[in-house]
């Protein structure tokens, strides 16, 4: 099946293979630059293409001025009929560069429905998608470690979630099984899909026919090294890392018209089994191969209803369905969105590729097609009795209720979904559903909750050997330790999960958690480790062109980087942010730049800057659905209101978050904070004194929690016992310990008190100190990363 290379704009036809365009009947003269430019910009069509860009892209030799682009520019208008004041096809986007705005329709080869897609610069991706754990955003003075959006909520496809709900599993043998993407020596680019595609419609129809429990793709494409490897020593330490007592590993070949299918089932001990596979197309070879597999492994065969599924829905649909799953593990949403559609032309009753089209709609940020085409899944699935495509879209479901802020109905979903799997039979689900549960939990406050159901899950992962769920569950138990306080304890648990990830095999994984633990080392105080394991976690981000993480990890790079005077590294790194969330239109990345942003803005005292961030990263949060996230931007508001002057905004902040200490999620975190608070807005009243003692009051009753809300208020009473004169109140209390090794800020309010109280020579000393830490090599930054995303 060939990719359609035609697109239908208006009255005008566009054929890339042909270079043409056609009006009606007539064809369009235009010269070959002015089609670059339009091919280039329906190529790049989901973001704005620089004129640098366009520029090198169109001139690859020689250096041009701007006025020859704004020529082809022109003729390309008028060869769509477009011109530069209505812009209705090509459009200007003022300090960005040149975007393609029109509707279009992809135009099939023949046999194949057009399927409709345009732009939507307004819609918004749901955040922290794919099977990734989240980095703890940092809102405050210092790094908050926020609960994480899990592997369990975010966004899946079916292929994304392939367990098995059916019974007839024999008790005690827990067969797991792993398909490993299919090894191409065709030589063939045209063939390049057949690697994951193959690979995920294998997965698919062995979840699909149900009686074994099948290790999701994503995490077979999270291994380490080469997951193509085939000699035997390297396969049984991936189906170990895997948890997986079977493996499939496969090679394809082409002999003249006819596709060669080389394939083995490799088990515990060494045993496997072979066989070539010919035929004329690869996805029916793939089909056959998951028949010979079932046999192999004295599976029953599948019942008629799954017969009737993908697996027998002829080789044109098997290829649509193997193309959207590779684009979907590919990240390519538009591209999967597209794939599925043409299963569902051909077919509009197949379920898993509706459950695929809704996963890619979502993260495509279509949330309400989204959550149209997995209640019609679901309500398939449960008229048929079908657990293996009900659990999948119930996840869907409850992961798209979760993001539009409604926990009540993810949870009713997830309950749901919970009544149809078993510790014994599909313990991979299990603990998926039960991070996600716990994560709902944490979301609302339930603390204990939450916790009870993580460590249920973990019990089950280390019982089952599933190294990844065992990494997924000690992150979020982190999260809940960073909230309250013990950052020792999440540090520690970070570090157990780090090394599950690490044996798992899971590269994703290790990089978000190298994320997170450098976060909390932030919340310990140390500063320039955390600033080491941030910069390897977007290191290995950027190699992996994980945009999500990379976009986090910048964020927390920022907020760990701004007390070490790099002003201009942190300002470039957060506008880089910036940028990219506006290109990807992702309301989440740029709240976190804002947000970042307006931190840099209080360090600089330019207080409107400030509010106006935080008002913007807060509108931002919202839309993105992440509620703990706007309460972070109320505590920047009455910091920075206050400091202001603004009295009405930091009031009308505190009482929002008092509504949220009563009865909002997360109410006992939030309590938490509001000794601050009201210190800050006493401060602001002119009682800075009277604000002081009720800080210190506050702190004592900290004693032996390091939380974020008493981090904030340590370093807000440093700051008034200065300006007050009470500097040998700031030396004696002992909480600056860990702050004083690797924190520049505390260090220079130390130095502020020891002058003020004549020990002229231990300042000095602790300025030698600053100094030396200021030129810590660990702060050096990849000149890379400030100038492209």
């Amino acid at each position: 099946m060939s990719v359609p290379t035609r697109y239908r704009t208006g009255e005008f036809l566009i054929d890339l293979d042909a270079r043409e365009i056609r009006h009606g009947d007539e064809r369009v003269d235009l010269e070959a630059k002015a089609f670059d430019l339009i091919a280039l910009l329906l190529a790049g069509r989901e973001r704005a293409l620089s004129k640098r860009e366009l520029n090198d892209a169109l001139w690859p030799d020689r250096p041009v001025t701007d006025a020859a682009l704004s020529q082809q520019l022109r003729k390309a208008r008028r060869a769509l009929g477009d011109d530069g004041d209505a812009q209705a096809v090509i459009r200007t986007v003022h300090g960005r560069g040149l975007r393609w705005v029109a509707p279009i329709e992809l135009v099939a080869p023949a046999g194949l429905l057009p399927v409709s897609t345009s732009p939507s610069p307004h819609e918004s991706p749901t955040p922290d998608a794919q099977e990734r754990a989240r980095v703890p955003t940092g809102k405050t003075r210092v790094l908050v470690a926020a609960v994480m959006l899990v592997a369990a909520l975010v966004v899946v496809a079916a292929v994304f979630a392939s367990y098995s709900w059916r019974a007839g599993i024999v008790p005690g043998a827990d067969p797991r099984i792993a398909v490993l993407p299919v090894v191409d020596l065709t030589g063939d680019p045209a063939l390049a899909w057949t690697s994951t595609g193959l690979m995920g419609l294998m997965a698919s129809l062995l979840e699909q026919q149900g009686g074994i429990e099948v290790v999701p793709s994503p995490q077979v494409l999270g291994m380490h090294a080469s997951v193509n490897a085939s000699d035997a020593g390297t396969l049984q330490r991936q189906r170990t890392a895997l948890g997986a007592s079977h493996v499939i590993v496969a090679q394809l070949r082409r002999l003249g018209p006819i596709y060669q299918l080389e394939m083995r089932l490799v088990a515990g001990g060494g045993a496997e089994r072979r066989e070539s596979l010919h035929g004329s197309d690869p996805a029916s070879l793939a089909a056959d191969a998951v028949g010979r597999v079932r046999r192999w492994m004295s599976l029953q065969p599948p019942a008629p209803a799954d017969a009737a599924a993908i697996g027998a829905a002829g080789p044109f649909v098997s290829e649509a369905y193997a193309r959207g799953l590779d684009a979907q593990l590919r990240g390519a949403a538009a591209d999967a969105i597209r794939y599925f559609s043409i299963c569902l032309d051909h077919d509009p009753d197949l379920a898993w590729p509706r459950l695929g089209l809704a996963a890619a709609q979502a993260q495509s940020g279509a949330s309400e097609l989204a959550a149209k085409n997995a209640t019609i899944v679901a309500a398939a699935a449960r008229e048929q009795g079908d657990g293996e495509l009900l659990v999948p879209a119930l996840r869907q479901l409850a992961s798209l209720a979760f993001f539009r802020g409604d926990l009540d109905e993810a949870m009713v979903l997830l309950d749901e979904a919970l009544g149809h799997v078993s510790e014994t039979e599909h313990p991979l689900a299990l603990v998926d559903l039960l991070i996600a549960y716990g994560s709902i939990d944490d979301e609302r406050g339930n603390s204990a909750k939450s916790r009870d159901q993580f460590e249920r899950a973990l019990k089950i992962a280390r019982a089952s050997a599933n190294r990844r769920g065992e990494a997924s569950v000690l992150v979020n138990l982190a999260s809940l330790d960073n909230a309250a306080g013990n950052v020792a304890g999440a540090s520690a648990a970070l570090r157990a999960g780090l090394d599950a990830a690490r044996i798992a095999g899971d590269t994703h994984l290790e990089r978000a958690t190298l994320g997170n633990l450098g976060a909390t080392e932030a919340n310990e105080g140390r500063l320039l480790t955390a600033i080491t394991l941030l910069k390897q976690c977007l290191a290995l981000a950027r190699e992996a062109h994980d945009r999500d993480l990379q976009a986090l990890a910048t964020s927390q790079l920022v907020w760990a980087l701004a007390p070490f005077a790099r002003t201009s590294v942190v300002e470039a790194l957060a506008h880089g942010m910036l940028d990219a969330g506006e290109s990807a239109h992702n309301p989440y990345w740029q709240a976190e730049a804002e947000s970042a942003m307006a931190g840099l803005a209080m360090r600089a005292k330019d207080w409107p800057h400030a509010l106006r961030f935080i008002e913007s990263a807060r509108a931002r949060y919202a839309t993105a659905g992440m509620t703990r996230s706007v309460g972070e931007t109320l505590l920047q508001t009455v910091d920075a209101a206050t400091q202001a002057g603004n009295p009405g905004a930091a009031q009308s902040a505190a009482i929002q978050l008092r509504e949220l200490a009563a009865r909002g999620t997360d109410a006992t975190y939030w309590r938490t904070w509001l000794p601050l608070v009201d210190a800050q807005l006493r401060s602001a009243a002119g009682e800075a004194a009277g604000a002081t003692d009720d800080l210190a009051h506050a702190l004592d009753q900290f004693r032996g929690v390091n939380g974020p809300a008493a981090q904030a208020s340590l370093f807000q009473l440093g700051r008034w016992q200065i300006a007050l004169e009470r500097s040998n109140d700031l030396l004696a209390r002992p909480e600056w310990s860990r702050w004083l090794e690797q924190d520049p800020d505390a260090i220079v309010l130390r130095i502020a008190a020891l002058r003020a109280t004549a020990r002229i020579d231990d300042a000095d000393a602790e300025q030698r100190r600053l100094d030396t830490l200021l030129a810590a090599p660990e702060l050096a930054i990849d000149s890379a990363w400030l100038v492209a995303f």
